[in-house]
């Protein structure tokens, strides 16, 4: 009789530390998840989930499987509907009334990307400097420009290297490039 009552009471207490241990593990996720949302919050991102970040540095690179492209954009944010939307800062430009073209194309690259890292393809992308953000379309013409520059450049080589007409002499000297490139050593 003893020996029943000590068993029962036993798997009594087993249940109640499993289900305080769930309970605790249940806590820690939802603080896990509000924290989290509250950090998506303050740095301004889009509702949905933050997949991917490297505006530390520290995030893998994204690689195309479909085209000779690898980005980091400082962060990914996975719609509700499963949409991805890269985000690029840009803190160091300020004033900017459009969104520079370079900048344009950086996004349209990785919105190339991630369409081989997700079911549904990105519609847009986050271009945000220090006192502006813009969002940047990902239309086909986007896309298609590019596929384009992507392909020009393939096509050049030591022998044949892009063809530019002109450039920046203090964005010469500071390029790494310039003892190699025809246009930087003229600078």
């Amino acid at each position: 009789m003893l020996n029943s009552i000590l068993l029962s009471l036993g798997l009594a207490l087993l249940l109640i530390a499993i289900a305080l241990l769930l309970l605790l593990r249940n806590e820690r996720a939802a603080q896990r998840a509000r924290l989290l949302a509250e950090r998506q919050r303050a740095l301004g991102l889009p509702e949905g989930t933050l997949v991917y970040e490297d505006a530390d540095g520290q995030g893998e690179p994204l690689i195309s499987s479909t085209y000779p492209l690898v980005g980091k954009p400082d962060y990914v944010v996975e719609l509700p509907d499963g949409r991805p939307v890269p985000i690029e800062l840009k803190p160091q430009v300020q004033n900017a009334t459009a969104p520079y073209s370079n900048h344009v194309v950086q996004i349209g690259a990785y919105c190339l990307i991630l369409e081989d890292y997700f079911a549904v393809p990105p519609t847009h992308g986050i271009l945000r400097y220090a006192d502006n953000e813009f969002t940047i379309e990902y239309t086909p013409a986007l896309r298609r420009k590019v596929i384009r520059l992507l392909e020009e450049m393939q096509g050049c080589s030591a022998e044949q290297p892009p063809a530019l007409a002109r450039q920046k002499a203090a964005k010469c000297r500071a390029c790494p490039f310039q003892t190699i490139c025809p246009i930087g050593r003229r600078w």
